[in-house]
């Protein structure tokens, strides 16, 4: 199972880039802002993800390579931000770290 978190995680994010309607200048603005992925998610979304993440008890594969991964076929140049601007690359991984905490909280 913690062989195919990654893929299923990067598409689950896919997914998620999807329904918050990303493009560059929503990434930019929350990077500006610092607005949390986490908050962007509705309870069930939360729920679902702690649940994901108690069964496999581990979240260590959850970098921001997976995210990049998930994204860069639907989302290039969201995904070229977070390749190419530094900024945008240390806020997504405070925003993994961020999410990583929140499942993991009992």
């Amino acid at each position: 199972m913690l062989h195919m978190a990654p893929g299923i995680a990067g598409g689950l994010i896919n997914g998620l880039f999807h329904q918050w309607n990303m493009d560059i200048p929503k990434v930019t603005e929350d990077i500006r802002k610092n607005n949390s992925f986490w908050s962007k998610m509705d309870a069930e979304q939360q729920e679902q993800l702690r649940a994901q993440a108690e069964r496999l008890g581990d979240v260590d594969f959850l970098t921001p390579d997976v995210v990049i991964d998930g994204i860069k076929e639907d989302f290039p140049g969201v995904a070229s931000l977070f390749l190419n601007w530094s900024e945008a690359k240390e806020w997504l991984i405070l925003q993994i770290a961020d999410v990583k905490d929140r499942v993991s909280r009992p």
